[in-house]
């Protein structure tokens, strides 16, 4: 059942009547492509920050060197670089005596599992954490001065872009004493891993400059699309913004879906049961946080957008939700003042990371102002006497509600 249609109502819909086709149509198609901007701008923002973003590759280096799972590979990876760099056996057979230089490789190979044991235990050190940290940066500063044509990079590393682990590996032989004076005996470059080839360069570079501008800009054209398809729809806009929320939720959803589709392929298809396919599982689970996050902040801005509908709707629910609270909403300190607080509050949680940067903040709280604006403007039209009753009459009633 629904309330009887207010003026503003009756205006919308004799405007909706009169409104031309073609702006109808065209609304309608600026709502598709702002559902699949929304998804696009959410990829081309996690790529941004997760591949360009120094500051957040350090911290999920972090985060992967806490996994277990992965410091266990990590740890591995360390012995096989000592091991390979190093003739394990031939410097136990000098140091042994002649009648024993025979156990010298056996002794090589029990040494390798008290080697890959010291590694984890190095690894967990806050020291080894920061060295990894420092590694991992290093390559990925190293990997935007190419992408960015910087010749830093080119000039030291023949034009690819290397992982060094060879201060985690010095400390490793160190911690063992297997070999004395390991930083003599392996010389710069010998335990560098090659993360991209100089021949990839030309076409990292153009996809470098276009993930950054898609990054950067995507989303505000996201927004505009939203904006163009409500002005044109006159008379039928609240039809419109309810379907632009719905095409958030619709596109945070699949963001959720897809990056669980591609993690069991990734995982379950190309890694092979064991150890690895856990390390590579949560390796996988960290470096798609980020997008785990941009999924959920489309989920929680539909759903925010529904609710404000709703209240603004003709139901007999939202029209009874607009008599208890006109009270509230007549006194704008307090209208508004929630709404400060809301962000706020939404700031202070930081459900998703888009939370904590300023920029999508700052869009997020002018749209809740501008949305507590139109909810005040409709609640005092059908309610001007309420600014009468006092502010905590809502509450009264609610509290009256609940005992009986």
């Amino acid at each position: 059942m629904t309330s009887a249609p207010t003026v503003s109502q009756e205006a919308a819909a004799a405007q909706a009547e009169t409104l031309p086709r073609w702006r109808y149509i065209t609304a309608q198609v600026l709502v598709v492509l702002f559902s699949l901007f929304a998804l696009l701008s959410v990829l081309a923002g996690y790529v941004r920050y997760q591949a360009l973003d120094n500051s957040t590759v350090k911290t999920t280096a972090g985060e992967l060197i806490s996994d277990d799972a992965i410091r266990n590979e990590i740890a591995a990876a360390l012995t096989d670089q000592l091991y390979e760099n190093v003739d394990v056996a031939a410097v136990l057979q000098q140091r042994l005596p002649p009648q024993q230089q025979g156990l010298a490789a056996p002794i090589a190979g029990a040494l390798r599992e008290l080697t890959n044991g010291a590694a984890l235990g190095l690894l967990e050190r806050p020291r080894a954490e920061v060295l990894w940290i420092n590694a991992i940066g290093a390559a990925h500063t190293q990997l935007l001065n190419l992408l960015n044509d910087r010749g830093t990079a080119v000039r030291t590393t023949n034009g690819n872009v290397v992982l060094d682990l060879r201060p985690l590996v010095i400390q490793l032989g160190d911690r063992v004493a297997i070999v004395g004076k390991l930083a003599e005996r392996i010389p710069p470059g010998k335990t560098q891993i090659v993360l991209m080839k100089s021949n990839q360069l030309r076409t990292a570079q153009r996809a470098t400059h276009g993930l950054e501008i898609a990054g950067r800009f995507l989303w505000i054209l996201t927004l505009a699309l939203g904006v163009v398809a409500v002005w044109l729809a006159r008379g039928r806009r609240r039809k419109t913004l309810r379907s632009l929320a719905i095409g958030l939720i619709v596109a945070g959803l699949l963001v959720l879906v897809v990056r669980r589709i591609a993690g069991h392929y990734v995982v379950g298809s190309l890694v092979p049961p064991g150890p690895t396919r856990e390390a590579v599982s949560d390796t996988w689970t960290i470096l798609t946080t980020l997008l785990v996050d941009g999924g959920r902040t489309l989920v929680i801005l539909g759903i925010l957008a529904l609710l404000g509908l709703w209240y603004a709707g003709e139901t007999r629910s939202a029209g009874g939700a607009r008599r208890e609270l006109a009270p509230l909403f007549a006194r704008w300190q307090i209208a508004y003042g929630a709404a400060v607080g809301f962000v706020l509050l939404m700031v202070w949680w930081g459900p998703t990371v888009q939370f904590r940067r300023p920029q999508y903040v700052l869009v997020f709280a002018i749209l809740v102002l501008l949305g507590v604006w139109a909810l005040r403007r409709l609640t005092v039209a059908e309610h001007p006497d309420a600014g009468q009753k006092p502010a905590s009459q809502p509450f009264t009633d609610a509290w009256a509600a609940i005992r009986r």
